[in-house]
């Protein structure tokens, strides 16, 4: 089965995660990246202002053929109780491009809010996922998704 974990991270913990993952399944991977001010303070407070006010953020160029892969798995990071603007943004751009998804949810907090995620989720994609599981990211921790529903090739 041909995979790819695709991910955005801005602190390096879900970077961490996908490379781990990547690794241990075989699964390619892309990162998503912000266009502009990488790395500076500007950078921070437009990524923290677009997700808080889920606004689309301006993300890098990519090429994949998405159709190539038997699953795709979205590692979808969590602040403050919403989805990174990145990755909202490739989720739109993509959205008839997805299938055979998976969702990892990445957060530090809480996980109240993941069924009213997955759902939008499946709602933008117009299509149910086949797994979801959630990693609760503590520095130095190994990272260990916990099963929310379906079968997940993280394992």
């Amino acid at each position: 089965m041909k995979s790819i974990i695709v991910y955005y991270s801005r602190t390096g913990r879900t970077a961490k995660a996908a490379r781990s993952w990547a690794h241990r399944i075989g699964a390619s991977r892309l990162e998503i990246i912000p266009m502009a001010w990488r790395g500076t303070l500007k950078e921070v407070l437009n990524y923290t202002v677009s997700t808080l006010t889920r606004r689309p953020m301006e993300i890098d160029l990519y090429k994949v053929d998405f159709e190539k892969y038997d699953r795709i798995v979205l590692m979808v990071p969590v602040i403050c109780g919403m989805m990174s603007a990145p990755m909202r943004t490739f989720i739109r751009q993509e959205a008839g491009n997805l299938h055979n998804v998976e969702y990892v949810i990445i957060h530090k907090g809480i996980k109240m809010r993941h069924k009213s995620l997955i759902s939008w989720l499946d709602k933008t994609l117009e299509e149910k996922h086949l797994a979801a599981s959630s990693i609760w990211a503590v520095w130095g921790k190994d990272y260990r998704p916990a099963r929310i529903d379906g079968e997940s090739i993280l394992k």
